[in-house]
């Protein structure tokens, strides 16, 4: 099996870079939406509204859920992080009571 090799500082760079790209992206989704309706109102055609409105709707999800999964993704990353140097303190502070325990050795 293969062990675990996490470095916490390497996480927290790839977490700030990630965060730094995903910042932009719910005032884009906000604006995609305002974009989408100036169209469908500057094209000044019901069917070509109609058939934007459709569009946005049928996306809508789409967008916002890879906001959540982005948001939700780096936050699982963290807490995997989080969980992985608790277990290294708490298999650290089990060596340490076993070593404490251990007999003294023989002379």
């Amino acid at each position: 099996m293969a062990g675990w090799d996490i470095e916490p500082y390497g996480v927290q760079g790839v977490l700030r870079k990630t965060a730094s790209a995903y910042e932009p992206l719910p005032g884009q989704i906000k604006r995609y939406g305002y974009g989408m309706e100036y169209a469908a109102k500057a094209s000044g055609s019901s069917i070509v509204a109609q058939a934007l409105a459709g569009f946005g709707k049928h996306h809508h999800p789409t967008l916002t859920g890879l906001a959540q999964r982005t948001s939700r993704c780096v936050q699982g990353a963290v807490n995997a992080t989080k969980a992985y140097l608790q277990g290294d303190l708490e298999m650290a502070a089990e060596a340490q009571r076993n070593a404490a325990r251990a007999p003294e050795p023989r002379r």
